[in-house]
């Protein structure tokens, strides 16, 4: 989302003021709120105690449900842009602080012109920022290669400071678990001494070239930044940027690390049998168990340990066993009994084969026994079995399974979630191969529903569709899909995907076919014909009739379209939100825009903007942007855009909110027409300005409960400021939005 912008006059359903749902301020608050936090620092002398302040500042810009607690790109930007609009001395010494310290190079480039552009007087430490000596670096860790403290110590002149990064090795080859600054880099030298001489030997401590620390570190936070939501310490976001910062004043001589190389499977297989004619499998019970094993361990060794197939440590061993193992490995009850004594078995062996210490020796050993008496019931316990063990359960050994991905592909698109809310009662775990729960986590799909489900006398209809009947048929399709019986259903649900069609309208086109042959049963007394069924399913999405010729292709390129058929839904709302439109092939992006403001109900009292597939931005052409050449929207057609079926654009409105709006081509059509019809929708556009997809589901809660304790204030609000007498978010009525967009002129050109 874009921070910057001039924004529109907001219009009013009501004759009252408008004001926002929640209590987020404007984003020029928020910057000034932030920029008023420099204002100590314009006359500060220390430019480490600026870098601080800046990276824990940027510690809390993150961009929510990222990779790595990654500083929203976009907001950092508009923070930028605003103190380069307001100049002040705080603001130019924000921006001082962040040519240094921010995250990305756009932002420090960014930050970087604006003090060139103010050209104003700079803080007493603008000249030293960042101008860092290097001194030296350590690198402490233990013996096993589980991880390792790296202290770089850097100075502005006497005055000396270490950041300390823990790095971890069991995942990626090395990632960034904490980063933490120190003052007194001396003393924290003597405590990691006085911390090796008290390990018996575990521990080591040795210098390391800055160079190299450099390389080490760089992948250690590339790790842990292309991890999603990873586990770090609660200190991590707010040094992140300072460590960033320094690791790109240690000098970049050192070459790359090379990648480790691969183990290939005559080493695998030779690795393999030198522990089968060990001593240790000598006393095991079953030397085809202890084989078995050994290959699962020598594999995770190459493929999860950066090709370290014979390193033992009790981190990894032990993740090995209560870990990895019950989240991967569909284990018989032969292998599942034999599998800790084979592993303590095979730690002791290669723990023998290395230089490790004796005392580490003893260690690891007790660690992976003490894991080996939880194993089995660790295994067993369902909440710790992943989503793909879980989707494979009831299929027998995976050896005797062709196409184990297409396997999960096919039940997760069944069954993509294994927790739900009913009413108020919350299902965190559930089993989808059970039918009962499976049963009940296709009724947390439909949370419309929920009150009539839960009501036995209920007998009518909800938005024309009788909920039972509906959730009935939408769990004979599920069991087909999960089962795989028949085949054709999943092909047909691969072919309409295939055409841009999101999985809950695959789910409705399949279980239409299914209404179609029950009805037909119904209404004749005969049963249903499975060759009949079959061939329905077939012919769904274009699949080719059994015994017919195929059906004209559809026209597919866009020199040959006069209109599309979209479909436009916003994106991450549940229950889903969506129109299905018709609309000429030469309407530009501006008209667009006023289509989609007609079809949900939105005031157009906000900016907006465009996402190609390939990330090129659309905007107004008199639109302030962060980026150097966004397309003008009026000057773009949408076949420019969006060539063929499936082709997608990003439409975003509200860029505090956010409202992202997914438009999917679904059809391309040869009758030309110059009007917009909606041939199809579901529930009532949202509300403005209640807060995006997740502040208009707790709207859309505490309206539904009258004992909520925000119903009043949320009733007072929806009624009397936004000015909605009946608030219905169930309701979609295609008449009135066909009314809405019959005063929508469209055509290339049209003044907006």
């Amino acid at each position: 989302m874009s921070p910057v912008s001039r924004g529109r006059k907001k219009k009013s359903r009501s004759g009252k003021g408008r004001q926002r749902l929640s209590s987020v301020p404007t984003f020029d608050g928020v910057y000034r709120a932030v920029v008023d936090g420099f204002r100590p620092l314009v006359s500060a002398q220390d430019p480490f105690e600026v870098e601080m302040f800046t990276s824990g500042l940027l510690g809390t810009l993150q961009k929510p449900e990222s990779m790595g607690h990654e500083t929203d790109p976009d907001l950092l930007l508009g923070l930028i842009g605003y103190c380069r609009r307001t100049g002040s001395p705080q603001a130019v010494a924000a921006l001082h602080a962040l040519r240094v310290v921010a995250t990305t190079e756009e932002a420090r480039d960014a930050a970087a012109a604006a003090v060139d552009a103010l050209n104003r007087p700079a803080p007493p430490w603008a000249g030293r920022i960042g101008e860092v000596d290097v001194h030296e670096a350590w690198w402490m860790g233990d013996v096993y290669g589980d991880q390792a403290d790296v202290m770089c110590v850097f100075g502005y002149g006497a005055d000396r400071h270490a950041v300390m990064t823990l790095v971890d090795f069991n995942h990626l080859g090395g990632w960034v678990k904490d980063v933490f600054p120190t003052d007194d880099p001396d003393q924290t030298l003597v405590q990691l001494r006085t911390a090796v001489e008290e390990s018996d030997g575990i521990t080591t401590l040795r210098p390391v070239e800055p160079a190299d620390a450099r390389r080490l570190l760089e992948k250690g936070f590339e790790a842990t930044e292309m991890t999603w939501q990873p586990d770090v310490a609660d200190t991590y976001a707010e040094f992140r940027a300072l460590a960033l910062a320094r690791i790109r004043a240690l000098p970049d001589t050192a070459p790359p690390l090379a990648e480790p190389a691969e183990v290939t499977a005559d080493e695998r297989e030779r690795i393999i049998e030198d522990f089968l004619a060990s001593d240790e499998v000598a006393k095991l019970p079953s030397v085809e168990s202890a084989r078995y094993c050994a290959r699962l361990i020598v594999d995770y060794g190459c493929d999860y340990d950066e090709s370290q197939p014979m390193r033992v440590s009790p981190a990894k061993m032990e993740n090995f066993l209560l870990g990895w193992l019950p989240r991967k490995v569909m284990l018989d009850e032969d292998d599942k009994a034999a599998m800790p004594a084979a592993v303590a078995a095979w730690t002791r062996w290669a723990a023998g084969r290395s230089d490790l210490p004796a005392v580490a020796v003893a260690e690891v050993v007790e660690v992976v026994e003490g894991a080996g008496e939880a194993f089995a019931d660790t295994y067993d316990d369902p909440a710790n079995a992943s989503p793909g063990r879980l989707m494979l359960q009831g299929l027998g050994q995976l050896d005797g399974i062709e196409d184990v991905q297409g396997v999960l592909e096919r039940r997760h698109f069944t069954m993509p979630y294994f927790g739900t809310r009913i009413g108020d009662e919350d299902f965190p775990r559930l089993d989808p191969n059970d039918p009962d729960e499976r049963r009940l986590l296709i009724e947390g799909e439909h949370p419309e529903y929920h009150g009539a489900l839960s009501d036995p006398s209920f007998d009518g209809e909800i938005d024309g569709v009788n909920p039972r009947l509906h959730i009935a048929m939408h769990e004979i399709v599920a069991n087909q899909l999960w089962d795989d019986d028949p085949p054709e259903a999943w092909a047909a649900a691969q072919r309409l995907v295939a055409q841009g069609h999101d999985r809950h309208d695959v789910l409705h086109a399949l279980a239409d076919v299914v209404a179609r042959q029950l009805h037909g049963a119904l209404s004749t007394g005969l049963p249903i014909a499975d060759s009949a069924y079959r061939r329905a399913l077939d012919a769904l999405g274009g699949g080719r009739r059994r015994g017919t010729r195929s059906a004209k292709p559809r026209p597919a390129a866009a020199r040959d379209a006069a209109a599309y058929q979209v479909k436009i839904g916003i994106r991450g709302a549940k229950p889903p939100i969506w129109r299905r439109l018709r609309l000429p092939a030469d309407t530009t992006l501006a008209d667009l825009h006023h289509v989609i403001q007609a079809a949900f109900g939105w005031e157009d009292c906000h900016l907006h903007h465009y996402f190609d597939d390939e990330g090129r931005r659309y905007t107004p052409a008199d639109y302030e942007s962060w980026d150097e050449s966004p397309a003008d929207e009026a000057a773009t057609r949408l076949r420019d855009v969006v060539r063929q079926v499936g082709h997608k654009l990003l439409y975003e409105y509200d860029f505090g909110d956010s409202w992202e709006h997914d438009i999917v081509v679904e059809d391309v059509l040869a009758d030309r027409s110059s009007t917009v019809v909606c041939v199809g929708g579901r529930r009532a556009g949202p509300v403005e300005d209640s807060g995006g997809v997740w502040g208009y589901a707790a709207l859309c809660e505490a309206m539904a409960d009258p004992t909520h304790p925000q119903h009043a204030e949320r009733r007072t609000w929806v009624h009397d400021v936004v000015g909605v007498p009946r608030f219905d978010p169930a309701a979609f009525d295609k008449d009135a939005v066909n009314r809405a967009l019959a005063s929508v002129p469209v055509g290339v050109g049209r003044s907006r």
